[in-house]
Formats: structure tokens, C-alpha cells, sequence
């Protein structure tokens, strides 16, 4: 026990050194506990509207409880009547809770272990859901347990236990950032909570993997990504304020503190999104879907004016249900980094060399540069081949005040990079294989697309290549979220094809675009 607590010494220094070194004039924290009755006007309607749309007024919370509703959304549906703490909302929050601790997997010699439905019919046996139903039911346990019958606090104990064990056994790699976050958390605080010290020292172990693997080139495997940032800020929250161990709580308050960082020097206000390249993304307009770190920005700037999140019918309007995580664990944000989400500084550009486990080079290049009414990104090194990844991007503004946007995606053959002029397109493969790339421009005609320069809404793009056009098509709305992870509130965007011959040089650009405001 005495080498344990002389290894944690050591390593919570060496922590401290790091973040020392790091430490700026802008680490002035701004904070924010949260209560329902404190909530601005602003903050009330986001959240009264999500309870209202889960748990609709003139139907009984048995209602809302159908076989194919999203069992994390009720969770944390449950969460926000204890928060909100109104008439009835106590009562009800226990039989939303009392029917989700039924709906877990708890055989011991199952990969399953430990994990809760997606939903009671078509299960996707997803499992993140120990982490995800796991975490909140902790803040439920910490914050609201009062609130609660002894029986129910019981079963949350015995459910929290069986997730916990379950993540020991799968142990989900450091790269997984969002995952690997949470699911340190919840090791160590069950196993410290429990007298389970095997969970306890894996929580702790894993903690320390994730904060050397950061620290190895100050950015997170998961790189910017407009939904999963908003879950690792979640993650960092909750080691800052409920892990039992003092280091795991330094190193979440300084681990957080330094993405706030990260965030606000990506942030465009004036278009209010990030710029790519995204290694995850859901959508390419943090206004028209919702993004989880577009929650905690509009949680944070408190503005309806500057939040970039979209009208409450927008696509993932489930994600909003990390608001009332959120609201429960509390801001804190460097003030110089808030300022910045605000209002636009100066033009940048940023090189970041990220660890990466996806099909490609371990260590991959993002290049970004940053304007204020444009901005664009690209991503060097990786092979995987995944909608999901936008792997270059632009965004405008357009002429009618929306963000347009030109994406290629992670199609395992394409890399991207980006100058302060242009953006440059190059294959990393020696097969024939089509390169697609795709343009979200309002009012504008795919005949545009058959010439070198092409002339958008708020924006002309010059492109610069020998491949040959193949052809333009339309895609709808219904099929860009299943088949591109675009889910874009836009009636449509434009699909442009070239063929890419085998045996292209390698060093020789498919394709250059050079942005004109």
C-alpha cells in the first residue's frame, strides 16, 4: 500500500509539472454551479423543452417508457426531474429509473456484462452503455440520492457495480477518448466507493494512461470532433468533480482546463462552428444539428443569440439530453477562452500532430486555417475508411447569412492538407478509385461544377486539376445522414465525382482549391 501511495505522489508531481509549464495568463477560471432555480430564461427553455418533448405533459411518464425509446435519454430524462425537483417529478423519475435498472445484462460470463439496452426492442448491445447509463446514474447517486427510496438506491449500487466490472473486463484502449474518459471514472469511483480495489487501482491506471497519451502531443486521439468533444468534456467534468481521489480530480480540472483551450482556438463565432478536419462528426453545421459541445457553448455563452445551436426540431435533438449532465457537474472555463467563444480575434492557423489508432499512420497531420468569414481544414495519414471522418473541409458564410460547406470524407485513399491560400488534395493510394467531394452551396446550380472556378453562394472556389469530372449529382436529405453522417438539416447537397487514375504520382496534388471571399 505504501509503494501505492509514494507511485500516486510521484505521478500527481509530474502532473502538476506538466500543467505548470503549460499554465498561461489565461488559466483564470470562470465558474458556474447550476441550479434549476438560477437558471437563466435562455437555459430554462432548452431544458423544460426536453423534458417536455421526452415526457409530454398530458401523458404519463408510463407513456414515454415504450419498448424503443432510447434508454440513456430516459436516464437522463430522470436525472432532470430530480434536478428540476417540481411537483411529481420526484415520483416519476423513480419509475423511469426503477424500469431501466430492469433492462441490464447481468451475466457475469457474457460480453455483454454489465451493459444496458439501447432500447427494450432492437437492442444494439452498444457497449458504451455502461459508460454513458453508468456515469449518469453516479451524478443521480451523488446529487439526488436523498430524493430517493433506499430500495432504488440499492439497485443503482448492485447496477453501477455490474457496469463497472464489465468495463474492467473489456478495457476500452486510452485512444477511445470519450469512451476510455468515462470509463475510468466510473472504475475508480465504484471501486473506491464499493471497497472494490481492483476496479479502483484499474480506474486510477487508466486515468493515468489517457493523461500520457494527451500529453504526448497535447491533443486527444478523438480529434475535433463537434459531438464527441462535448462527451470528453463530460468525462473531464466528472473526474473533476466527483472522483473520490484528489490526483484524478487535478488532473480533470487541468486536463479540462487546457481542451477549453484547444475548443476556443478552433471556435469560429462568426459562423459558429469548427472548422475540420473532424475525425468524428455527425454533420458539418453545428447550427443546423446538434452537437454536444454546441450544448456547452450555448450553456456557457448563455445568449441565444451567439449559441450556434439550432430550432429544437433540428436533426440529434436527442444529444440535448447531456444538458442535464452537464447543468449537474458545472462549468469551468478559462474567462480568456469564454471571451473568445464570443467574438472573433484574428486569423490563425494550426498544426497539430494527433495519436491516432485508425487504419494509417499512428501519428496523423491536421492542418487548419481559420478566418473570419472562412475557414478550412485538412487531415494527412489516415486509411480508415469512414464517413464519419471529414477529412478536408471549407465553410463560408454564404449570401443569405448561412454556412455553406465543401467535404471529403474518410474514403481510406485521400489526404489533405491545407496552406493559408489553398487546400491541397492528394491520393495516398496507387488504385483507381473515384474522389468525391461535397458541396452544400444555397441557391446554386450544379452547372457550376463543370468549370475550373467554381462560383457559389458568398464564395468562388478555384480548383486546379487534370482529373476527369465523371459526373454532379443531387443528394437529398434522407439519404446524407445513413450514407455520408451528414445530418444537416438542408434540403440538399451536391455530390462532384472524379476519376483518379492508378499509379498517380503521389507527390503530385489531385486537385488544388484556392478559396476567393
Amino acid at each position: 500500500m505504501q509503494k501505492i501511495l509514494i507511485a500516486g505522489t510521484l505521478f500527481l508531481g509530474a502532473i502538476l509539472t506538466f500543467f505548470r509549464a503549460e499554465a498561461q495568463k489565461k488559466d483564470e477560471l470562470y465558474t458556474k454551479k447550476y441550479s434549476y432555480q438560477h437558471l437563466s430564461a435562455y437555459q430554462k427553455k432548452l431544458f423544460n423543452t426536453f423534458i417536455e418533448n421526452e415526457v409530454p405533459q398530458n401523458k404519463g411518464v408510463e407513456a414515454a417508457l415504450t419498448d424503443n425509446i432510447s434508454l440513456r435519454s430516459m436516464t437522463r430524462v430522470a436525472q432532470s426531474l430530480l434536478f428540476r425537483n417540481a411537483n411529481g417529478d420526484k415520483e416519476n423519475a423513480v419509475v423511469i429509473l426503477e424500469w431501466i435498472l430492469k433492462n441490464q445484462y447481468q451475466d457475469e460470463t457474457s460480453k455483454l456484462y454489465g451493459i444496458w439496452k439501447t432500447s427494450v426492442a432492437n437492442d444494439r448491445f452498444d457497449q458504451n452503455w455502461r459508460e454513458f447509463i453508468g456515469c449518469d446514474l453516479i451524478i443521480i447517486r451523488e446529487r439526488f440520492r436523498h430524493l430517493l427510496p433506499s430500495s432504488l438506491v440499492k439497485n443503482i449500487d448492485a447496477g453501477l457495480i455490474h457496469a463497472a466490472k464489465g468495463a474492467l473486463a473489456r478495457n476500452v484502449g486510452a485512444d477511445y477518448t470519450n469512451i476510455s474518459i468515462m470509463s475510468a471514472f466510473l472504475m475508480e469511483y465504484v471501486g473506491t466507493t464499493f471497497g472494490l480495489e481492483s476496479l479502483k487501482k484499474a480506474g486510477i491506471a487508466k486515468a493515468h494512461e489517457i493523461f500520457n497519451l494527451y500529453k504526448s502531443h497535447k491533443t486527444f486521439s478523438e480529434y475535433n470532433s463537434p459531438t464527441y468533444y462535448g462527451v470528453t468534456l463530460i468525462g473531464l467534468a466528472l473526474w473533476r468533480e466527483l472522483a473520490p481521489s484528489k490526483e484524478i480530480q487535478t488532473i480533470g480540472g487541468n486536463l479540462e482546463k487546457e481542451f477549453w483551450h484547444e475548443i476556443a482556438n478552433l471556435y469560429n463565432p462568426d459562423l459558429k462552428n469548427i472548422p475540420g478536419p473532424h475525425f468524428r462528426g455527425y454533420g458539418m453545421d453545428m447550427t443546423r444539428y446538434f452537437a454536444i459541445t454546441g450544448i456547452w457553448i450555448a450553456l456557457a455563452l448563455d445568449d441565444e443569440h451567439l449559441s450556434p445551436l439550432p430550432p429544437a426540431n433540428a436533426p440529434k435533438y436527442g444529444e440535448v439530453s447531456n444538458l442535464s449532465t452537464i447543468l449537474n457537474l458545472g462549468l469551468s472555463i478559462p474567462k480568456d477562452d469564454l471571451k473568445a467563444l464570443k467574438s472573433f480575434s484574428k486569423p490563425h492557423s494550426i498544426i497539430r500532430n494527433v495519436p491516432n489508432k485508425y487504419k494509417g499512420d499512428s501519428i496523423k497531420l491536421a492542418t487548419t486555417v481559420i478566418n473570419k468569414d472562412w475557414m478550412m481544414g485538412g487531415l494527412w495519414g489516415n486509411k480508415r475508411v469512414w464517413e464519419q471522418i471529414k477529412a478536408g473541409t471549407i465553410h463560408w458564410k454564404a449570401t443569405n447569412g448561412e454556412v455553406a460547406w465543401l467535404a471529403i470524407l474518410g474514403d481510406g485513399n485521400t489526404n489533405v492538407k491545407v496552406s493559408q491560400q489553398a487546400m491541397f488534395i492528394y491520393t495516398s493510394s496507387a488504385v483507381a478509385y473515384q474522389l468525391e467531394i461535397l458541396v452544400y452551396s444555397p441557391e446554386t446550380d450544379e452547372k457550376v461544377f463543370a468549370k475550373q472556378d467554381w462560383t457559389l453562394s458568398g464564395m468562388k472556389l478555384h480548383t486546379r486539376t487534370t482529373l476527369k469530372l465523371i459526373k454532379t449529382e443531387k443528394i437529398n436529405h434522407q439519404d446524407a445522414d445513413k450514407k455520408y453522417a451528414i445530418a444537416d438539416d438542408i434540403p440538399f447537397f451536391y455530390k462532384v465525382v472524379y476519376e483518379v487514375p492508378a499509379n498517380w504520382n503521389l507527390n503530385q496534388p489531385l486537385l488544388e482549391i484556392t478559396p476567393e471571399k
